[in-house]
């Protein structure tokens, strides 16, 4: 962690610390007779005063600035962007679906309460499951598992490959790999091939989201998914039901995310703020969607 990124993040004892020497340094300063005692005095005044201002009452109540620390919000934010999270507006409004929100990690995701940032998916009353992607070859279903690991062959040829499906692409690297391909390299030359998308449907309609890195390699609701959040619909799939008080939240990157799907549906009370801005590095100024 930078310098900046500690001073920051600073706590509650350690800020009052420093406004209280400060403080008293500027009234230790203002009884001295050497020349520049009152300028140092006036000095020390003004930074106690800015110090208290951004974090006793901007950063806990107005905003606030992040930055992040891996790839699981991936193509939205990606490491090392630093945010600028609106802390206001949860306070007279809750979140929306599609808000890119952060909270205080819950105990189940073990990381000591750290701050998360994800995107709401679902919200109290929704009904959510997820289908994961996969490439039918002559009707034998292969998903993300398998075509990394045939595919791996159309990749750059410098280490591990990311095979990526898509908005109904299979991607290598980057690299659209055709239909006739994935045949060949899954040894059926010749097959007909399919490409079905992973979708996210919430009360039955599939959401249309521009801004994930890839489709989900994993169901859900899933055996981590606690039993009284779940129902049966129609068609005797599963999903899960969000109960009062509760989110869904995943992160962009959906195979690369540490989210709700594994440590349950987040409470609404350890939300602290809305992304809104990406503020560095200034090639990535951009309002957060």
């Amino acid at each position: 962690m930078s310098i900046t990124q500690k001073i920051a993040n600073l706590n509650l004892s350690t800020v009052i610390a420093i406004i209280t020497v400060l403080v008293a340094a500027r009234f230790i300063l203002i009884r001295q007779r050497f020349p520049s005692a009152k300028a140092i005095a006036e000095v020390a005044e003004s930074l106690a005063l800015a110090i208290g201002l951004v974090f006793l009452l901007i950063r806990p109540f107005l905003a606030q600035a992040f930055f992040i620390p891996s790839e699981s919000m991936v193509p939205t934010l990606l490491i090392n962007d630093h945010i600028l999270v609106n802390k206001l507006v949860y306070r007279y409004s809750d979140p929306k679906t599609g808000d890119v929100v952060i909270f205080k990690s819950p105990k189940a995701a073990g990381q000591n309460e750290a701050d998360f940032v994800k995107r709401v998916i679902g919200l109290p009353g929704d009904k959510v499951k997820i289908t994961a992607g996969y490439v039918l070859v002559d009707n034998v279903p292969y998903y993300h598992d398998d075509l990394r690991d045939a595919l791996a062959v159309y990749g750059d040829g410098e280490g591990f490959s990311m095979v990526k499906l898509s908005k109904g692409r299979v991607t290598v690297d980057g690299k659209r790999i055709s239909k006739s391909r994935i045949a060949k390299a899954l040894g059926k030359p010749g097959a007909k091939v399919k490409i079905v998308p992973g979708k996210v449907y919430v009360n039955d309609k599939p959401l249309f989201e521009k801004y994930v890195a890839e489709d989900s390699d994993r169901l859900y609701p899933n055996d981590l998914t606690p039993k009284q959040w779940t129902i049966t619909d129609k068609t005797g799939c599963r999903e899960v039901k969000i109960p009062k008080g509760r989110l869904l939240v995943m992160g962009d990157n959906r195979n690369f995310s540490d989210d709700a799907r594994r440590w349950g549906l987040l409470d609404r009370s350890r939300v602290s703020g809305k992304a809104m801005l990406i503020f560095y590095p200034f090639s990535r100024t951009r309002w957060i969607r």
